[in-house]
């Protein structure tokens, strides 16, 4: 859960509107992870304050998130809050990419809506 928490950060960081509007992209939207080994976690953003993410044995796990001046900061199921090095554009449905980590490369999307 720690790595999984550590890409969502990592994603949020990379994927890059303006400071003010750093998450504004994610709400009402989903983000999707797809792992080296191909597994998929996506977290969906409802409002401006919660998400569920969906592992990839299927559980959906809620958490809480937001915007600390440049950075967004998650928390998930029973792990602390992991917060994003500064960023400076807003990940927004269509925006896609890769993330290279010590666990490999994360791709991950950001698709309109609820994706599961």
């Amino acid at each position: 859960m720690k790595k999984l928490l550590l890409s969502v950060a990592i994603l949020t960081a990379s994927a890059g509107v303006a400071l003010a509007d750093i998450g504004a992209g994610l709400i009402g939207n989903t983000v999707t992870l797809t792992g080296p080994d191909g597994a998929e976690t996506k977290i969906y953003y409802p409002d401006a304050s919660t998400l569920v993410m969906k592992i990839p044995t299927g559980a959906e796990i809620p958490g809480t998130w937001r915007v600390d001046g440049e950075t967004i900061c998650t928390t998930a199921g029973d792990q602390p809050e992991n917060c994003t090095p500064p960023i400076t554009e807003a990940p927004t449905p269509g925006a896609s990419g890769t993330i290279d980590g010590d666990a490999g490369s994360v791709a991950w999307a950001v698709t309109a809506g609820k994706d599961f």
